[in-house]
């Protein structure tokens, strides 16, 4: 574990070691996760500071990794903390923070008991068919993780997120930073939990951070004269009209996940992302987790909202899950979400 630099020499050698990693760094404000420079916001920028002639520089375009530059930088105050800009050092780094005393925990979770951005993360990972790859950690000030990835080399260029992935969980991309360890905030400091170098960004957080958010229709149609179409069965959500069905927070994870990515899915795409969204959950069907029967109810409320907003009818959607489920029991290993 690297400790405090409390020496020119060890504040440079940190940031140095940092810029050979292929990582942007910048100076932070000393006990302070603030950038040390530019010292005048964009709107106040009048050019004089020479990182602004041809336009204002903020944090991001002043970190380098070059090592005149960081040790002129230093020189200037070996108190300075370290930042890394995650965009230019092409890394993804994942901020799983901590429950908040007093402030609600949603669905699923609460149910669950779950209260850390790691746990979310592992459900999401297992709903998803994905892997928590271990990389490079280092443990935050306020107690919570942060996961350092490289990002995929695509013309993509991913940014900052919150709360998209999921509950507790941020990223940092480009317009990101994160204070590097150990720099110190009041009596805590950034830790290294596992040195090992940052792994590639999982595939599935690829996918979850690739995911279009625009928001969709999720509450029934107000208006009662909307012409109805027939269906071979009537829609009912499960819980309505059906005894309610036991299933594991496994199954509640796998279903929450899922429904999130439906009600994501842009115009033109909800009808693929219904058959994907069966496709996943028909192999909790294969493994005997949920029935057929509650599988397609707990489906079907999934799509109430599309339905509502003339996405498609019940009929359509029905037919679409039960393609899904035919895709999984007939293609089990198949990653239908990474092939769409």
């Amino acid at each position: 574990m690297t400790q405090q630099p409390d020496t020119l020499t060890e504040s440079l050698s940190l940031a140095l070691h940092y810029a050979a990693n292929g990582w942007r760094v910048f100076p932070l404000l000393p006990g302070s996760k603030r950038p040390a420079t530019p010292n005048h916001r964009a709107a106040d920028c009048d050019r004089t500071d020479p990182w602004c002639r041809t336009g204002h520089a903020g944090w991001e375009q002043r970190a380098t990794n070059r090592p005149d530059w960081i040790t002129r930088a230093w020189s200037s105050n070996p108190a300075y903390g370290v930042g890394i800009a995650c965009g230019p050092s092409r890394l993804v780094v994942v901020d799983l923070d901590t429950h908040k005393p007093g402030t609600e925990i949603p669905e699923p979770w609460h149910r669950f008991g779950i209260t850390t951005g790691a746990d979310v993360l592992d459900h999401l990972a297992g709903a998803h068919g994905g892997t928590i790859t271990p990389t490079y950690t280092v443990r935050t000030v306020s107690g919570g993780t942060h996961l350092y990835y490289t990002a995929p080399d695509t013309t993509r260029r991913f940014t900052n997120t919150a709360g998209k992935i999921g509950w507790l969980i941020d990223t940092r991309a480009h317009g990101g930073y994160v204070a590097a360890p150990p720099t110190q905030i009041g009596s805590s400091s950034y830790d290294v939990t596992d040195d090992r170098p940052p792994a590639p960004l999982p595939m599935f957080l690829l996918d979850l951070l690739s995911r279009d958010q625009r928001p969709t229709p999720s509450t029934p149609n107000d208006d009662h004269n909307a012409p109805q179409r027939p269906s071979s069965r009537p829609y009912r959500p499960a819980g309505c009209g059906d005894p309610v069905h036991s299933t594991s927070a496994y199954v509640e994870a796998v279903i929450a996940a899922e429904t999130a990515a439906l009600n994501a899915a842009p115009d033109g795409g909800r009808n693929l992302a219904l058959w994907v969204m069966a496709t996943n959950v028909g192999k909790l069907i294969n493994r005997g987790l949920i029935t057929e029967h509650a599988a397609l109810d707990r489906v079907l409320a999934a799509a109430a909202g599309h339905i509502a907003a003339d996405a498609y009818d019940t009929y359509q959607a029905e037919a679409t899950i039960r393609s899904g489920f035919h895709r999984a029991a007939t293609k089990p290993t198949t990653s239908t979400r990474s092939a769409a």
